[in-house]
């Protein structure tokens, strides 16, 4: 299992460009607030902390430094609010003149090191003074997070201890504690029986735990002699410092010594420890990220009869007025997650366990916008439209089986590239409602694929019996396959919908695995990161801008920001912020006339050929916005119970009628 509470510290510093000028006779004096929201932690908007006021400057570079926890499975969402400040309460923001704010995410930031985010106005719109008004944000992880050092410890000429036999030592690490003058336990060495001369194993330990990144740290090291039906005896003790160990690096011996000996000209010979210390970095599953490597998202959707009738509202696939399923609710949670990974936005998304109308024939990995030759679908909010329109497309039938999608999603990780001039890293999400039919087939290839870069994260809908799901979820027991082979590393990580209230939650549940089971790939292959894309010392026109532009029919029918006084959203703020842009506009593509193999990798399969049925969907016209426009307070009326949805489920806004 996985410790939940593990991060990355991250730092981030903020600098501002052409700043508005609201003083007459000086010029502004800027200040920047910090929000952040994760649905988690911070379930509403919280500030973080403000930078320094810096006078007389339109262009100010803050020395502030914030200090940031970052989660992979979390959307952290950050907002900047930049003030004049006129006044000495600092808090009270109408007290300050508002100069604009800008609104991102930390997964955004962290892709891309350094980058300028345009201000807006309070209701996120173009500025009207001051359109070229910038805020530039440089975020990068902390120094020493990921350091670790191996010791190798070793005694020599340890005294006599036992009346019978010889010595029994092990040795206790310790470093002193900042407030007063304690000693912390930090780690200890297993016991050596019946020997003088102790040969300890290695130990690996990172240089937070050891000494909490900082080098001249004391750390004191105790010997002692264990006994079977008595407390240790004590041998005696030195004092060092991890620079100290660096500098006389190979090995340094230090005597053992008790405190009574202090003082004395001839201490009693009580031995001696040598230690060797050999630093070395860990690379964290940050530096892949910046480095470029790209997380490629693949979708697979479970259409067997076992759903239900999706025009029954019972049913797990019903789209209803103002409803979004299981199903929906998943693919946008998650979606949005994983969107700052993935330069080209684009996802093959497919369907299994349904009768396909225009073939009659039952497919287990059929490509959702039936192109066979072509399954991306560019945007959540696009995968969202398909899915809808897939239900014109085919029936639900059975039975349930994973195999080909699983072999799909190997065939597609192991062609793509994973070196040190290319990095990408494929995530596998399988949504699906029940038990599953081909189960030594799946764990056949789930032990096939745990040496690719693939994880398989599986999201139970609904309250069947998950038990086999949770047997593919190998934290407890490795995977054997039906040869006896068992799976290098554990790829799959299953979550139960049905246990989690929230979509931050599911989110949080769902994704937590996945920096650890990426390292264990990038371990067992010993693949560096790749050097670092982005150039902290670039200018501002060569940084990359990140603007949250809604889509126009999105803006023009409610534009409102979030109210950072009360930290709720006012009616229509989360229709603003759907992250729809262009998205509304899905196309499905026509098939091509030829056969084309999809599947490949273990099992494989070719799809059959399929007659031209192209369908698609549009933007709302002129007419009718007009109509929206006249029926407004309808409008407003019906999505009460839907405005305040996470902002992760914005895009399914967009699905009202």
């Amino acid at each position: 299992m996985v410790d939940s509470n593990i991060s990355s510290k991250i730092e981030m510093f903020i600098s501002c460009r052409n700043l508005i000028n609201k003083d007459t006779f000086s010029k502004s004096d800027p200040m920047v607030s910090v929000f952040i929201k994760d649905g988690v932690a911070f379930k509403k908007f919280s500030l973080i902390d403000r930078t320094e006021v810096i006078d007389n400057n339109l262009n100010p570079n803050f020395k502030k430094r914030f200090v940031l926890d970052y989660h992979f499975e979390r959307r952290q969402e950050i907002i900047l609010k930049v003030f004049d400040v006129d006044s000495a309460r600092l808090s009270r923001q109408s007290d300050h003149d508002f100069l604009g704010m800008a609104r991102t995410t930390l997964a955004d930031l962290i892709s891309r090191g350094k980058a300028a985010l345009p201000l807006t106005d309070q209701k996120g719109r173009p500025m009207r003074r001051g359109k070229g008004s910038l805020a530039i944000i440089r975020c990068n992880e902390i120094g020493d997070s990921s350091m670790r050092c191996k010791l190798n410890l070793k005694g020599d000429g340890l005294p006599k201890m036992d009346l019978f036999g010889r010595a029994d030592p092990y040795l206790e690490i310790y470093k002193k504690s900042l407030h007063d003058e304690t000693w912390l336990p930090v780690d200890k060495t297993e016991v050596c029986k019946y020997t003088y001369n102790p040969r300890w194993k290695i130990k690996d330990i990172s240089l937070a735990d050891l000494c909490n990144g900082q080098r001249k740290r004391p750390l004191l090291f105790k010997c002692f002699d264990w006994d079977k039906n008595s407390s240790p005896d004590f041998i005696g003790q030195f004092e060092t410092c991890v620079q100290d160990l660096e500098e006389k690096s190979p090995l340094c011996e230090f005597k053992l010594r008790k405190p009574k000996d202090a003082g004395k000209r001839r201490p009693k010979d009580r031995g001696s420890i040598s230690v060797g210390i050999k630093m070395y970095k860990q690379h964290s599953f940050l530096d892949y990220v910046r480095g470029g490597c790209q997380i490629n998202l693949m979708i697979a959707i479970d259409f067997t009869a076992s759903n239900g009738d999706p025009s029954n509202n019972r049913s797990l696939h019903y789209i209803g007025s103002g409803h979004a399923n299981a199903y929906q609710q998943a693919i946008a949670t998650i979606g949005n997650i994983l969107v700052p990974y993935d330069s080209d936005n684009k996802y093959p998304v497919f369907g299994f366990g349904a009768r396909i109308k225009r073939t009659n024939s039952v497919e287990h990995c059929f490509a959702l916008n039936m192109n066979d030759s072509n399954p991306e679908i560019s945007g959540v909010q696009s995968i969202l439209n398909t899915y809808r329109a897939a239900f014109n497309h085919v029936l639900l039938s059975g039975p349930t089986y994973f195999s080909e999608v699983v072999g799909t999603a190997a065939a597609n990780a192991s062609s793509s590239q994973f070196d040190s001039s290319r990095q990408e890293y494929t995530i596998l999400l399988i949504l699906t409602d029940g038990r599953f039919d081909d189960e030594r087939q799946t764990i056949d290839q789930i032990v096939g694929a745990s040496t690719l870069p693939l994880s398989i994260i599986i999201v139970g809908v609904g309250n069947a019996d998950f038990s086999a799901m949770e047997k593919l979820d190998g934290d407890e027991v490795r995977l054997c396959s039906s040869t006896g082979q068992r799976a290098y590393r554990d790829i799959v990580q299953f979550v139960p919908y049905r246990k989690f209230n929230s979509p931050e939650l599911l989110a949080k549940e769902t994704l937590q695995e996945v920096p650890h089971q990426f390292l264990s790939f990038t371990k067992l292959k010993n693949v560096k990161p790749l050097d670092t894309k982005y150039d902290f010392n670039a200018s501002v026109s060569e940084l990359p801008v990140l603007a949250h532009q809604p889509s126009a029919h999105v803006l023009s029918r409610m534009a409102t920001a979030y109210d950072l006084k009360t930290n709720k959203p006012p009616l229509g703020a989360a229709m603003y912020h759907a992250a729809a842009a262009s998205s509304a506009t899905a196309n499905v593509p026509p098939p091509q006339a030829a056969a084309t193999s999809v599947g490949g990798g273990i099992i494989g399969r070719n799809h059959i050929t399929r007659p031209t049925v192209p369908t698609t969907y549009s933007t709302p016209s002129s007419s009718q916005y007009q109509h929206h426009q006249h029926h407004q307070h309808h409008r407003q009326q019906q999505q009460r119970a839907v405005l305040f949805l996470p902002s992760s489920l914005h895009p399914l806004l967009l699905l009202l009628p």
